[in-house]
């Protein structure tokens, strides 16, 4: 205990009577690097929750359901009811896709085709609220076909697949959909930009225009997409849904998630990891030279004083442990410092000036264990860069420590 109040004593007065200016410059360059610690991380968080909201809201739902051992699902508007009966299910909607071309002048495109319930599925996808040209469609449209845009380009150059889309193609226009039993031409009822290419790529018709192209086909689907509640344990609802399929239907279901949809965003996102780790790893190794220099500097200007303060009785435990709590309080003040600005100046501005990724605006995203482990670190790694300059120097014969100086 004696050893830990002179420790506190002799740095409390290090820190009162040292350089103001070393203080400041030191607890500035923490403050910096504790923001780039969390910034990042932040930011590339908000990066993949918004990939994450993009495939659950406009690609996939948060389950795909397929039938386990036939290429469609047989009965599924009324399979499509009893799943949302199911506890922890918000909606459900059943889709049937097909490959297909879209034809405009000489332009043509390969596109997923789509035949949707557009009222069920407005409950389950945002592609209605993503429109830039005309309307969603109506459940008893015909020969009216919604596109993506990365499909029709619309004009809009500046799209990623702009070169290979039908460029000119807007909102009223007709277009001709070749399928595997013929070709029948369409009117662009609407044009919808979610700013996720996976999802800008397909386009959707009504399931009524489907069941009278392919009559055959009627009342199948090739995916039920589940949207659940809030909280919603998601394998408790899938093992409800397929007890559902099984005793009801006749029909073994499988499934998907929506982590399974991801597809090459997956590895996009994993990437962010990678990136994440590297930048910590260096404002770490940053913030460890900027406390061991620091140390280092106030040590070799007091080897006499610390000489003379073990010559009198003071413990090397106590030295240490001095440099160990300056140390401490100079993290302890970055890590305050930064969190202030970082939430009440960086995330209020960007928030108001977004960065805009390709696949929409990003926020940043504090994750409070985040910030802690972050701190924690930081702290860390500032009490080993403090004890080995402190721990070499007190190893140091006290005569020779005298005479140093």
């Amino acid at each position: 205990m004696n050893t830990l109040k002179v420790a506190a004593f002799m740095a409390l007065k290090s820190l009162t009577r040292g350089d103001v200016r070393v203080l400041l410059l030191t607890v500035a360059m923490l403050v910096l690097v504790y923001i780039n610690l969390i910034f990042t991380p932040s930011l590339l968080t908000g990066a993949v929750q918004k990939v994450n909201e993009k495939t659950r809201g406009t690609l996939s739902g948060d389950i795909i359901i397929h039938s386990d051992n036939y290429p469609v699902i047989v009965r599924a508007q009324e399979m499509v009811s009893s799943i949302e009966n199911v506890d922890g299910v918000a909606a459900a909607a059943a889709r049937t896709s097909l490959g297909v071309e879209v034809h405009h002048g000489d332009d043509r495109v390969a596109a997923a085709l789509y035949a949707i319930d557009p009222d069920r599925d407005s409950r389950v996808f945002d592609i209605s609220g993503s429109l830039i040209e005309g309307t969603y469609l109506d459940p008893d449209d015909r020969n009216a076909v919604l596109l993506g845009a990365q499909i029709a380009g619309a004009g809009r150059e500046n799209l990623e697949l702009y070169a290979s889309s039908l460029m000119t193609v807007h909102a009223g226009d007709n277009v001709t959909i070749y399928a595997a039993n013929g070709s029948m031409e369409f009117t662009v009822k609407g044009i919808f930009f979610t700013e996720f290419v996976q999802s800008d790529i397909r386009a959707y018709i009504t399931q009524a225009q489907f069941d009278a192209m392919f009559p055959g086909m009627r009342d199948t689907a090739t995916s039920i997409h589940v949207k659940l509640e809030p909280g919603a344990d998601r394998s408790v609802v899938m093992a409800r849904i397929r007890e559902v399929g099984l005793t009801a239907y006749g029909q073994p279901l499988k499934f998907q998630t929506w982590e399974d949809a991801l597809g090459v965003m997956k590895s996009m996102t994993k990437s962010f990891d990678q990136i994440i780790a590297i930048l910590r790893t260096t404002a770490l190794v940053v913030a460890g030279i900027t406390i061991f220099i620091v140390t280092y500097v106030d040590l070799v200007n007091k080897r006499r004083q610390i000489g003379i303060e073990r010559a009198i009785g003071i413990t090397s435990a106590s030295i240490v442990l001095s440099y160990i709590i300056r140390a401490v309080v100079y993290a302890a003040f970055g890590v305050v410092m930064a969190a202030l600005i970082f939430r009440y100046a960086m995330m209020p501005i960007e928030a108001q000036h977004p960065f805009h990724f390709p696949f929409g605006d990003v926020l940043l995203v504090v994750d409070i264990p985040e910030l802690a482990s972050s701190a924690a670190i930081l702290l860390a790694v500032a009490i080993v860069s403090a004890f080995i300059p402190a721990w070499q120097t007190i190893r140091t014969k006290i005569i020779d420590a005298i005479w140093s100086g």
